[in-house]
């Protein structure tokens, strides 16, 4: 019986432990085609589409905003916007809009 009951608690404390590992996640929504570097990984996204990142630990990230312009020979990147965020347990909402400005909201 004690092995049973042991078993049953080592169980829910292990269960408890993972359900207490939330990583926060960071959605990006952009309306135009921009390139988004956060912390110098690069991501993109099609016009409209929401980009979800779960990967972040908490803590200051910053966050920079480029407009990819066509070149002569090859595509020219202008930086439009940069901001730093800080990350704790909640969720953060990255808006871009249509000008490069951007609003960084905590939910």
């Amino acid at each position: 019986m004690k092995k049973i009951f042991t078993l049953i608690l080592g169980l829910v404390v292990t269960v408890a432990m993972f359900a207490a590992d939330r990583r926060p996640t960071v959605t990006v929504n952009a309306s135009r085609k921009y390139e988004i570097v956060i912390d110098g990984r690069h991501y993109s996204g099609n016009y409209g589409n929401a980009i979800s990142i779960s990967d972040m630990f908490n803590g200051r990230h910053s966050v920079k905003v480029y407009e990819q312009r066509p070149g002569f020979f090859m595509k020219r990147k202008m930086l439009v916007a940069s901001s730093t965020f800080q990350l704790r347990n909640s969720d953060i909402n990255i808006n871009v809009d249509r000008f490069g400005h951007l609003q960084i909201t905590e939910s």
